[in-house]
């Protein structure tokens, strides 16, 4: 028995040496960069376009398949499209891309690419 825990843990400690860098952490959370009012910042010469920037509202609807949500804000429904890397958050925890659903109040964190929204960060309040 003691010599099976010995491979066994010898066994581990190659995996993990052989993977080496390959780990990645992810954003930290929600609260910890203290993020303030939404704010959007606009493009080198492209006044009021915004190139990142923080959007507010409920969602109004969820395409899993494409990888995208509808986010209702006061100025209308805004399409934000959702990525492998978008981290995202429920309260202070690690949340995926189910635990959006209809009616959920969120925050995005995003950027724009070739005319769309792309999530960084999502918040779930």
């Amino acid at each position: 028995m003691g010599v099976l825990r010995v491979l066994m843990a010898g066994l581990l400690a190659a995996v993990l040496w052989i993977a080496g860098g390959c780990f990645a952490f992810a954003d930290p959370p929600p609260g910890a960069h203290g993020h303030g009012r939404a704010h959007a910042r606009s493009a080198e010469g492209a006044p009021g376009v915004p190139s990142h920037g923080v959007l507010t509202g409920t969602v109004a609807g969820v395409d899993y398949a494409l990888g995208s949500i509808l986010v209702a804000t006061p100025r209308g429904i805004v399409p934000v499209a959702v990525t492998p890397t978008t981290s995202i958050f429920r309260g202070s925890r690690f949340g995926s891309f189910a635990d959006l659903g209809r009616g959920a109040r969120v925050t995005v964190d995003f950027i724009a690419s070739d005319g769309r929204l792309i999530a960084q960060i999502i918040r779930i309040r």
